[in-house]
């Protein structure tokens, strides 16, 4: 389907706005993913752990890391290291540490010892000291840096999640409103919403808990999804539905706006800052969908409460909430994941980090049109057969070169391009099978995937408290990506139901008797 196409068919103006409701929603619903870094270095938010004091001069970086799994370290343990140059010269694997020291905050023989061997710092115990420090990277200047208390893998990773998993309460919640109300009138509800845990976030956000209120709040944010895609989907005829849908979900290439600029605006502005920044784009995109949006005309009446029974009973529903909980899951979970990963893993500079890891996400963004392209053309169900055997691959390619710092780039940057790609092949294939139901049943399966999302972020966490190693949780990503596919090849009439395109005409009828005893 070429995009001149688009041109003859649907509502352009609408297809845009669903695509900017989308992109900014989407780059809301991340932030604390990209802000992590800062969020967990904040000495205010989380106390005191160490106060390290210059005692020469020189350029030098201060990187902080945490036990090393595979010196078998004890948990308990932490690694100083300073390094020649600026943190985006020392961060290179070619650049060697100058001094190293081991230490344990309970004992403090181990701190006397390394201030008595150090001649470039003093460490001192901050006074609100617990457990051992965040894993840092910091430069070191004329004046005392203090280092924050860290918070275990998990619990990090447990705070970028919970927008994801509030989203899939959201999504349910918008999916229903959209089928009752219309998809533009609930569009332009949920940005007014969103702007709320903006300003929360921007002015109150001091404790853990309080992020994590903002964290709930800001799953509105990703209950775009309902939104935008019902939006465009009712527009286009069925043989358009993988672009359209791809176009307008390819407005999740907010995610990589917020990883590139949130981190560098956060380094001047301050995190809490960046929330208040995000308002600005939230409330113009809010203008252009009210002018421009309009709403689709209605094919079918608004479901009643007793057809969501029938919407539910479907086994057809709950295949697709498990294929995008994969895709989906995947793609936002790993795009949330990204700058923690690369901090703590290869010492990445907290400011620049969205300079590291913004091309796995643009993969996965921008060829996920892509995706619901080569599904119209081949098939749905042969594409996502393809993707989820590259998902499996590459994941388990990660896990197996995860201290490769190239290696994992070129893995990683291939895995997100799958996930990308499966993303606009499920949606090719939902519009087919749930016309009449498409509002409901994109929320539930947008659901899923918010959901994989935060089960990602939660599964990574948990696997590294008791690894010491992100390597098994990139595992588990590539077994449950062989079960997808599994669901893909074994699941019953699809065949029928989804014909491969050059078989379409002759079994549309087979395909229709189907969908209808279904």
């Amino acid at each position: 389907m070429k995009l001149a196409s688009l041109k003859h068919s649907g509502n352009a103006p609408t297809l845009f706005s669903a695509f900017l409701h989308f992109d900014v929603s989407f780059m809301v619903w991340v932030i604390l993913g990209a802000l992590a870094p800062f969020i967990v270095s904040d000495v205010g938010l989380t106390g005191e752990n160490l106060r390290i004091t210059p005692i020469a001069s020189g350029e030098y970086t201060l990187a902080v890391k945490a036990a090393d799994a595979g010196k078998h370290q004890p948990s308990n343990v932490y690694n100083l290291m300073v390094k020649p140059g600026t943190p985006g010269e020392a961060t290179r694997s070619s650049v060697k540490p100058v001094e190293t020291f081991v230490l344990n905050n309970a004992d403090p023989a181990t701190i006397e010892a390394a201030n008595a061997r150090s001649h470039l710092i003093h460490i001192g115990l901050g006074a609100n000291a617990r457990g051992n420090p965040n894993e840092s990277v910091v430069p070191l200047g004329r004046i005392t840096q203090s280092i924050a208390n860290g918070f275990p893998t998990s619990t990090k990773l447990a705070l970028i999640g919970i927008p994801l998993l509030a989203a899939g309460f959201w999504r349910i919640l918008v999916g229903i409103l959209v089928d009752r109300f219309g998809a533009k009138r609930v569009g332009v509800a949920s940005l007014c919403v969103t702007l709320l845990p903006l300003i929360a976030g921007w002015q109150w956000a001091t404790s853990y808990g309080m992020l994590v209120c903002v964290g709930i709040f800001l799953g509105v944010a990703g209950a775009s999804f309902a939104v935008a895609l019902p939006l465009a989907s009712r527009w286009y005829p069925p043989e358009m539905q993988g672009i359209a849908m791809g176009i307008a979900g390819a407005g999740n290439s907010g995610t990589v706006l917020a990883t590139i600029a949130a981190p560098l605006l956060a380094q001047r502005f301050g995190w809490h800052g960046v929330f208040g920044l995000l308002a600005i784009p939230v409330t113009l995109t809010l203008l252009v969908f009210v002018i421009f949006a309009k709403e689709p005309p209605r094919t079918a009446p608004p479901l009643r409460f007793a057809d969501f029974k029938s919407v539910l009973a479907a086994g057809d529903l709950w295949r697709f909430c498990l294929l995008y909980f994969v895709t989906f899951g995947g793609f936002v979970g790993l795009s949330t994941f990204a700058n923690t990963f690369f901090v703590d893993q290869f010492d990445a500079p907290k400011a620049a980090v969205g300079l590291w890891t913004w091309p796995f996400i643009v993969a996965g963004s921008l060829l996920r049109p892509v995706g619901g392209a080569l599904a119209d053309r081949f098939g749905g169900l042969r594409m996502l057969t393809v993707l989820y055997m590259v998902i499996a691959t590459a994941a388990v390619g990660v896990a197996l070169s995860v201290h490769t710092f190239v290696a994992t780039c070129l893995l990683l940057f291939v895995l997100m391009g799958s996930l990308g790609m499966g993303n606009g092949s499920v949606f090719q294939l939902v519009p087919q099978r749930f016309k009449n139901e498409v509002g409901v049943v994109t929320g539930l399966v947008g659901a899923a995937g918010g959901v994989g999302g935060y089960y990602l972020n939660f599964g990574l966490g948990r696997l590294h408290d008791a690894t010491g190693t992100y390597a098994a949780g990139f595992i588990a990503v590539g077994l449950i990506a062989l079960v997808a596919m599994v669901t893909v090849r074994t699941a019953p009439k699809w065949a029928a139901i989804f014909p491969e395109p050059f078989r379409r005409n002759e079994l549309v009828s087979v395909g229709s008797s189907v969908v209808s005893a279904e």
